[in-house]
């Protein structure tokens, strides 16, 4: 039962927009739809946590020897709560993606 509980916990802030959580800005999910200027050095080009949004350059974390790039700091906490499989998944879902029109 608790476990239950706790992956329901994981689903459900899984869900919630990450941008509403962002640190540097009003908390409009408009910050993230931006483009950030800088070059992407990440493996993915679309943030791994919320697909619409492109990766900002400077919000980068390494996984299994990959740079990973997220569209502001809400989506940390967010991919922090995956497990390796989910974090696998996501990381190939953006790159599949492709790259957002400039």
């Amino acid at each position: 039962m608790r476990h239950t509980i706790l992956a329901l916990a994981i689903l459900a802030s899984l869900a919630l927009p990450a941008c509403s959580t962002h640190e540097n800005d009003d908390g409009s999910e408009a910050a993230c739809k931006e483009v950030k200027a800088g070059a992407v050095t990440t493996v993915n080009h679309y943030c791994v946590v919320m697909n619409d949004d492109p990766v900002d350059p400077e919000l980068v974390r390494e996984h299994k020897g990959q740079r990973v790039g997220f569209c502001c700091k809400g989506c940390f906490k967010k991919w922090d709560a995956m497990n390796d499989a989910q974090k696998d998944a996501a990381i190939a879902k953006a790159v599949a993606l492709g790259k957002p029109a400039s």
